[in-house]
Order: C-alpha cells, then structure tokens, then sequence
C-alpha cells in the first residue's frame, strides 16, 4: 500500500473517530446554501482533525475542504482542484442523517494529481467500513477486493439516489427522473451520503447511482473506487465525468448507456 493511501486510510478513520464520539452531542448547527444544507461543529472539528492528520505526514500538502473555517484553525494551506497535488475533504458526508441519528454518515478523503484522483478513501463510520482505492492499484474494502456487478439491463437492477438541497428547479428535474426510473427497475434506495452511494455500487451492493448538483469533496474518493472496481462514471449528459462534474450517472459497463438513455427520458418528462 502506498504512502498517499496510507495517509488517505489513516486521515479518514481518525475524521470518523472524532464524528463516532460527538454523536450524541452534534454541538451547534448552522445552515449554509439553504435551510436543508446544514454544518455542525463535529463537522468542523473533524475536517480539523483530518487536515492535521494528513499535514503531519505530508508537510507541504494543499487542501480543498469542504467547511472553509478549517483552513485557519488547522493552519493548513487552501489549494486548487487543478494543483499538481491536492488533498480533498469532506469531513462529514451525510450530515443531515448525523444531526437525526441515521445511522448512514461518511467521512471522504481523496488527493488528486492535476485533477485526477489517485488514492481515495472513504470511511463508513456507523458501519465501521472503509472503502479505499488506489489508481491503477485496485479498489478494496476492509480488504477485499472489489468488483462492480454484471446486471445487464435496468429492469433487474437496484439503483441508489440521493436529493439536492435545492428544492427548486434541481428537485423538479431530480423528481422526474425518480418517477420515471421508478417504474422500470427493482428498486431505488437513498441514503443520504453520496461517498458511501459510491462505494456500494464499487462493491456490487447495488448497480448503479445518479445525482444531481454534488460537489467535488463529495464524490473525488468514491469516483476512484467506482473506477478501479470497474464501474463507469460520466456527467448526465455523457461526457466523462471530471473534478468539476457535479450532475452524475455511474453504473456497471453494461448498463450504464440505459441507464443515461432513461435519465435522458425521464429529464423530458
């Protein structure tokens, strides 16, 4: 295992120690982008913790996070999603199911190389499992090497999803395609972490994902596990998916151009 995994494993399991033990006391929340987007202050101490964690074995490291107040109070250096490296943090993926006590929160690590992630690690802290992937090295969880599933068509498939904090315009699209997939495939789940949505499609929990308006932090980890398992991952629209793709649609390399085709569809109305 390489060093830059390594410090991705160690900083995201220490993130996920420090959300373990606020649990039951979330401290303050506030709201950001809308009264749906929310941040507490285990947010922001676990982004510290991890930052810390990291600088502390790589002394020059960059970083993209998502909570900016980390930055200061960590004394670490904000970078670019285009440096030649650059660790990027969401130090708490799930946040609303945190405050409520659902028991489905992550904490996502990746660093990227000119905008492409080459070691990730995502860690399921109520689960205790951690998902981690190198590129070209492979994508494993807890150990064990993983491989996205071989479902060929979308009426056999399950499909996880997740619901923007935009209500408006976002939600009306989100909601039409839910609709219309809703009618085609087993089932759709929604857990309300896209890092753990990834890594559960990488682990052939489930077949396939799609979301719209997600953020790099959110999904730079799990792309990687997604990929290295095997899986493919482009924009809505069918471009390959890049750092700053925000609307997503991965799936097995078989289904997935059904997959886009009946997002497509659904978008229409």
């Amino acid at each position: 295992m390489n060093e830059r995994l390594q410090t991705a494993i160690a900083a995201a399991r220490a993130g996920g120690a420090i959300l373990r033990a606020r649990a039951a006391d979330v401290g303050n929340v506030r709201t950001k982008s809308s009264a749906f987007d929310m941040v507490t202050e285990a947010d922001i101490a676990s982004g510290v913790t991890i930052v810390r964690s990291i600088a502390s074995s790589i002394a020059d490291a960059r970083f993209v996070v998502e909570e900016p107040e980390v930055y200061a109070i960590a004394g670490v250096t904000h970078g670019a999603l285009d440096d030649p490296e650059v660790w990027v943090v969401d130090p708490l993926d799930g946040t609303t199911s945190y405050i409520h006590g659902y028991p489905c929160y992550s904490v996502s690590v990746a660093c990227l190389c000119s905008g492409q992630p080459i070691v990730g690690a995502v860690y399921n802290v109520p689960a205790d499992e951690m998902t981690y992937a190198s590129l070209g090295g492979g994508a494993f969880l807890d150990g064990r090497r993983l491989q996205c599933t071989s479902t060929p068509t979308i009426r056999e498939s399950l499909v996880i999803t997740g619901f923007p904090y935009d209500r408006t315009i976002t939600l009306d699209k989100q909601l039409r395609v839910f609709g219309h997939l809703m009618r085609s495939v087993h089932g759709i789940r929604r857990d309300g972490s896209s890092a753990i949505d990834c890594c559960h499609v990488a682990a052939g929990r489930a077949d396939a994902f799609w979301e719209f308006g997600l953020m790099p932090w959110d999904l730079s980890a799990g792309v990687l596990a997604l990929t290295e398992a095997g899986a493919v991952i482009t924009g809505l629209d069918g471009t390959e998916w890049s750092v700053g793709v925000g609307d997503v649609c991965t799936a097995n390399p078989v289904l997935h151009s059904e997959l886009l085709a009946a997002i497509q569809t659904g978008l229409r109305g």
